[in-house]
């Protein structure tokens, strides 16, 4: 095999990126900026090429430096993973899991089953992100993330990096604040002078839903804002009279089924379709898995309200 650079040596090197210069870099590892030097030339005769440039604003990266630095990346959050995994085999059981989803799930069953997650493995982490797969993806691609959870929908391309696993289908609906004046309508043509607050992402499920909602396109429009945190939502919904789409199994929550309704639209929306993705390239540790099992259990004995498609 032939020389590889050392570990410390990549995590220098991500570091300088990082903080912008090798001075503010070898503060926060707590080294000397001549022996940071000293590692990055000893790095870059190895690889025979230069791989950054210090220039008045800071260090910039070469264009092997812009190749190289992903990679790094990638090989560190490898090597953190390996070391999570085992800590995870040891009697400790520690480790770490790094989880996205879109917000359905937070509603419903990722509570009861993170907490019969944590009973059995109490001091695994769990470091939770809520966001819809345009901005999980690339999250998951980094190495940031050990699995998502999102709507895909048969027109969902993912790459073959990415492994996606079936979890669950569920029906969606206009949802609206109650005592909204559109809150009784019955077609999608009453509703052209509605404001609506919907996610940023084009991909998954909501690709599939601009043609229906919007057929003249989105700038004959009235109003749409796009977001995808459901704190925001709720707020755009409840208090400024935004309609958005949502399950509905989210009115199956008290406090938001004493402040929301379902409009009753004759067209009916298509049902979306929730999946893991993780990725083909790097295995899930041992807990990602442990969890995603759970996940599958708790969905199964769920009490939902309407039929749930496996």
């Amino acid at each position: 095999m032939k020389n590889l650079p050392k570990p410390n040596q990549l995590k220098m090197f991500q570091s300088i990126i990082e903080h912008g210069s090798f001075r503010a870099a070898a503060k926060a590892l707590h080294q000397t900026q001549p022996a940071l030097t000293q590692s990055m030339n000893e790095l870059e005769k190895m690889l025979g090429t230069s791989l950054l440039v210090r220039g008045p604003r800071g260090v910039v990266l070469t264009e092997a430096g812009k190749l190289f630095e992903p990679r790094v990346q990638l090989v560190l959050k490898e090597l953190e993973r390996a070391v999570n995994e085992a800590k995870q085999l040891s009697a400790i059981s520690q480790g770490t899991i790094e989880l996205g989803s879109s917000s359905l799930p937070f509603f419903t069953m990722l509570p009861p089953a993170i907490q019969r997650f944590q009973k059995r493995f109490p001091q695994v982490n769990i470091n939770l992100t809520e966001g819809q797969l345009s901005e999980l993806l690339p999250a998951l691609r980094g190495g940031e993330l050990d699995f998502v959870i999102g709507a895909t929908s048969p027109e969902t391309v993912l790459t073959s990096e990415f492994i996606e696993e079936p979890f669950f289908t569920t029906p969606f609906a206009v949802v609206a604040r109650r005592g909204h004046p559109l809150a009784n309508s019955t077609s999608l043509s009453q509703l052209k002078q509605a404001k609506w607050y919907l996610p940023t992402t084009k991909i998954g499920y909501y690709g599939e839903l601009d043609a229906l909602l919007f057929p003249d396109g989105e700038e004959n429009a009235q109003t749409i804002i796009r977001g995808d945190t459901a704190a925001i939502t709720l707020q755009m919904v409840i208090n400024a009279d935004f309609l958005t789409v949502a399950a509905k199994e989210i009115l199956q929550v008290p406090y938001l089924s004493q402040q929301l309704c379902i409009i009753p639209l004759e067209e009916q929306l298509p049902d979306a379709s929730y999946s893991f993705i993780y990725s083909h390239r790097l295995p899930l540790t041992m807990h990602a898995r442990t969890m995603i099992d759970k996940l599958h259990r708790e969905c199964k004995s769920y009490p939902w309200s309407t039929e749930v498609a496996q």
